[in-house]
């Protein structure tokens, strides 16, 4: 059994419908049995980790690595993910921990696609909740193009992360402008534009 993941922090551009488009996109395209999960602090159409700090934005994300909440192979997925084709190359990666390789900058990493083979690696969470407002104001401050926010954050906790790239994983912005390449499963906005503010028929059709 396989469990997607995503996580929807109030206050912000997403909601639950983000969500409930996000999970239909993964059952349409996955072959193999899975629970679609949301670690969220509003009710939500899935199976539900309730969040348990407050952190803001993306930052809720390191609650992914709190102990106990991986307990098996897992994709992690951004909600601005449109799912386009299928997932099984994604659900069986070998690594036992794995990031997007950032479109930006293949060197460094993305935390809009993540991979967790049964769990989640130590230390990340165990460093964040200690201080989190200084760490926050930090990388605030020290952001640099790709590097910035809770990727930047992962990327300094641990050593030699893999990265996950395919053909079949796209970015909006440097991929698919001119319409969706053959052999796209996963298509990611990081950034502007969002889905909600295009609308080709590619995405009317996948995103439902």
């Amino acid at each position: 059994m396989i469990s997607v993941m995503c996580v929807l922090k109030s206050g912000g551009i997403y909601d639950a419908t983000w969500v409930s488009k996000l999970r239909n996109g993964v059952a349409h395209w996955m072959s193999q049995p899975h629970e679609f999960v949301c670690l969220s602090d509003v009710e939500v159409p899935c199976a539900q980790i309730r969040l348990k700090h407050d952190w803001p934005g993306w930052w809720s994300k390191i609650e992914l690595f709190t102990p106990n909440v991986i307990t098996g192979p897992t994709l992690y997925l951004d909600l601005d993910t449109i799912i386009t084709g299928p997932l099984d190359e994604f659900t069986n990666l070998p690594y036992d921990f794995a990031m997007l390789q950032n479109f930006n900058n293949p060197d460094f990493v993305g935390s809009g696609m993540m991979w967790f083979k049964d769990k989640a690696p130590e230390g990340v969470y165990e460093k964040f909740v200690q201080n989190p407002q200084q760490i926050i104001d930090h990388y605030v401050n020290a952001q640099s193009g790709s590097y910035m926010g809770d990727q930047a954050f992962i990327h300094d906790c641990l050593e030699d992360i893999p990265r996950i790239a395919s053909p079949a994983l796209r970015s909006y912005k440097q991929h698919c402008r001119n319409g969706l390449p053959k052999g796209t499963s996963i298509v990611c906005f990081h950034g502007r534009p969002r889905p909600t503010e295009i609308n080709p028929k590619w995405l009317q059709d996948a995103w439902t």
